[in-house]
């Protein structure tokens, strides 16, 4: 084993071990990553009980999905995935309201960036996410802390890449606004 959270890599054998539902295999498998899956779950639901139900959710779901994994290096990533869809879909609320339209011009790129830049220097960060709904939360959480590219994120929440990008800057638009009161 190498690596740490979703980079950790198994052994071959307690992959394959754990396809064919020892438990052995499927214990060190779950040990080896429960905490960057439940770290993942935390920050996308902010409620720890939450997180921990929906852990359990992602490794019921990973045991009984094992087998579509054809790519034993690809575990850590498959099962962040499944972690991220899983949270997404506890949260899955209609994916437009009226005033998402894709006629709207697409925002600037580096503007996306720099807005990015001043959110993670502030001091009351805490604070100032925990003002946002669920939906915007996750956004902000998936593309700044996790990685994600508005792409992804388009595939992730079942909409367009444009509108990603719309209900981002509408989120640091509010964090921007509620950070200078």
């Amino acid at each position: 084993m190498h690596g740490h959270g979703f980079g950790q890599q198994l052994a071959k054998d307690v992959i394959d071990g754990a396809k064919q539902g020892r438990r052995d295999s499927q214990r060190v498998l779950f040990e080896t990553y429960q905490p960057a899956v439940q770290r993942l779950l935390v920050g996308m639901c902010r409620e720890q009980e939450l997180a921990r139900d929906l852990t359990q959710d992602v490794f019921i779901q990973a045991f009984q999905k094992l087998q579509q994994l054809r790519e034993p290096n690809a575990l850590g990533g498959w099962l962040k995935q499944l972690a991220v869809n899983t949270a997404l879909s506890h949260f899955r609320r209609p994916q437009h309201t009226a005033n998402e339209t894709e006629t709207h011009a697409e925002l600037d790129a580096q503007d996306w960036l720099s807005q990015s830049d001043w959110l993670t220097q502030l001091d009351n960060i805490e604070q100032l996410l925990a003002q946002l709904d669920d939906h915007e939360y996750q956004l902000i959480w998936l593309y700044l802390v996790e990685g994600y590219q508005h792409d992804e994120l388009a595939d992730m929440f079942d909409t367009t890449a444009v509108v990603i990008r719309q209900r981002y800057h509408r989120a640091l638009k509010k964090l921007r606004e509620r950070s200078q009161v």
